[in-house]
């Protein structure tokens, strides 16, 4: 196996490609979270799995260049800039429109766009694409080539095999996470409805229609309807380990359509680990 465009390698090989970028991907989102931010380690990216598939489409879109670019610097760099660089966005525009969620904002950023993209990654992206094209894809190649076509082949179809599942578990989170601000904005509504009027009730954030809704509950419970204050007392003992997850991955993650619903799921996790924060002192 030779080093030429991906679109020339068999399927298999080229779907390998995809899947180590993808991997590198994951590593190098990890190291960048665990040192910058989370001071831990974090997996990162949608999939259960080690992969950031974001990054794997990035790669093989590099590697659709003109082969003859692959010999130069400068406009390697700019071409993989552009060309990660508008992945990003319609990755990001694709999935605020399938979960009206942003899984991440650079809004805070100097130079961005939307918030989907920002000048600090597409520079890196730039690096990242003349880093693959002189150094890493070579030894892709090379590994390859020491595997033959056959284990290829192979490791191919078991690699696709776990990935389909994994996307298949991942999907479902993801639309339970949907459904999960969609009931929550629901109770929002209703308690809207039924009190809205009411001198007492803060139509503020979501946060401040419960908290008004449970104080006047408090003293005065039988003005209240019951299935009401049920899905309340539900809410206040939200245990959502797939919801939780996504926002502990994503901890800039913003939603279009549930913002205040979002924010609260945010202060439960906030609290949850300020609670475990003053038990482990209490321990020592």
């Amino acid at each position: 196996m030779n080093l030429f465009a991906i679109y020339e390698l068999p399927f298999w090989s080229a779907f390998l490609i995809f899947i180590l970028f993808s991997f590198i991907g994951w590593i190098s989102e990890v190291i960048y979270v665990g040192v910058t931010s989370a001071h831990k380690f974090v997996n990162r990216g949608f999939l259960h799995g080690p992969l950031c598939p974001v990054y794997g489409f990035g790669g093989v879109v590099i590697l659709m260049l003109p082969p003859s670019l692959y010999a130069t610097w400068i406009p390697l760099f700019f071409a993989s800039m552009i060309l990660c660089t508008i992945v990003e966005y319609f990755v990001s525009w694709l999935m605020e429109k399938l979960f009206h969620t942003r899984w991440w904002d650079y809004s805070h950023y100097k130079i961005q766009l939307n918030g989907r993209i920002c000048l600090l990654n597409s520079i890196l992206f730039g690096f990242l694409g003349v880093v693959v094209i002189h150094f890493v894809y070579p030894l892709m190649i090379d590994l390859l080539n020491s595997l033959g076509q056959k284990v290829i082949n192979v490791s191919g179809v078991i690699i696709l095999a776990v990935l389909s599942v994994d996307i298949f578990f991942t999907v479902r989170k993801l639309v339970d996470f949907a459904n999960v601000m969609k009931k929550l904005k629901e109770l929002g509504e209703t308690l809207n409805s039924h009190y809205g009027q009411e001198e007492w009730f803060k139509k503020g954030s979501f946060i401040d229609m419960i908290n008004s809704v449970i104080e006047r509950a408090d003293n005065r419970k039988e003005e209240f309807n019951q299935k009401i204050l049920e899905k309340i007392d539900k809410v206040q003992n939200l245990h959502l380990p797939s919801v939780e997850l996504f926002i502990k991955k994503f901890p800039s993650i913003k939603s279009t359509k549930y913002k205040d619903e979002l924010n609260m799921i945010k202060e439960k996790i906030h609290q949850k680990i300020e609670a475990a924060k003053k038990k482990d002192k209490q321990k020592n």
